[in-house]
């Protein structure tokens, strides 16, 4: 078996534990509210569908994008720190070890499907669900004939350039991210039941002591670089964000969100020449390492 093909099988094996999961994840917040939206109250602020139909409709669109996304980062925080011990906690690891494929394949597989894949996944399937949504809140507050109003083709073509920065940033926010994934993960591999306390009283030590008691605010400064790149990887500039804004409310036609957003992720990838994110590389590397000679020992 081909080393694609070994990776593939990984791939498939996370699917299909995890699938129902994960299509739940999904998909279970906008059935819930499409549930609820008959019963309550809608309102688009200012700009109701009739007065900016272009920012109505790309609004819904983007606002469900981004929640279903915020859903599927949440639940795959909390998962983190089992993934590590997944295999010796349901005791499938001699099983698993016993396949031709290495561990970095089976934990760069787990890794691949829950931290990115996942979260791919739902931002994709928010941007499809957001146009129901949209249109589902769009007739509550104007009946049917309201569907007519809303410019869907240039909505699409609107929103899909925010999508696809979107998905670039995601990348991007892995690597931010990365270290404080591998630190979770390992801390979860080696400690077991103390891997808690100890992430704990870690935070406490570097967060309040270190600065308060000794003066020395590296691993504080460390951490709000780490969140500040991952959050500046996944938002828009706040000022072309609001010009645009601007227009759409004014139903404006020659809307350039493919440039601006082109210069936003350029300006993305230029916040990657951080000491700060190379320290983190470095440390996420090292966490890898340790959840690899974790597994070789047995779990």
């Amino acid at each position: 078996m081909s080393t694609s093909n070994k990776f593939s099988t990984l791939l498939l094996r996370e699917w299909m534990q995890h699938k129902r999961g994960w299509i739940a994840t999904i998909f279970a917040p906008p059935l819930l509210f499409l549930a609820i939206l008959p019963f309550g109250t809608t309102n688009f602020g200012n700009h109701g569908p009739a007065d900016a139909p272009l920012l109505v409709g790309v609004a819904g669109v983007s606002v469900t994008t981004a929640m279903l996304f915020g859903i599927a980062m949440i639940a795959i925080t909390f998962q983190l720190a089992s993934l590590a011990r997944r295999d010796v906690q349901d005791r499938s690891i001699e099983f698993w070890l016993s396949l031709p494929a290495g561990h970095v394949q089976s934990l760069g597989a787990t890794l691949l499907a829950h931290v990115l894949l996942m979260p791919l996944a739902a931002m994709l399937a928010g941007f499809g669900i957001g146009f129901v949504v949209t249109a589902a809140m769009v007739v509550k507050v104007s009946g049917i004939s309201g569907l007519a109003i809303i410019p869907w083709g240039q909505v699409a073509a609107t929103a899909f350039p925010l999508l696809v920065r979107w998905i670039f940033g995601v990348l991007l926010a892995a690597l931010w991210v990365s270290p404080l994934a591998m630190i979770i993960m390992a801390n979860s591999a080696w400690l077991k039941r103390w891997s808690i306390p100890a992430l704990v009283g870690a935070l406490i030590f570097g967060l309040t002591i270190l600065p308060k008691v000794y003066g020395i605010y590296s691993v504080q400064r460390w951490l709000a670089a780490l969140m500040q790149g991952a959050v500046e990887a996944l938002t828009f500039n706040p000022q072309s964000l609001e010009e645009q804004v601007k227009l759409l409310a004014h139903g404006g036609q020659d809307i350039s969100v493919s440039s601006q957003m082109a210069s936003d992720a350029w300006q993305a990838v230029q916040n990657l020449a951080s000491p700060d994110l190379a320290i983190g590389l470095v440390v996420a590397a090292t966490g890898f390492a340790l959840l690899i000679l974790r597994r070789q020992r047995g779990g």
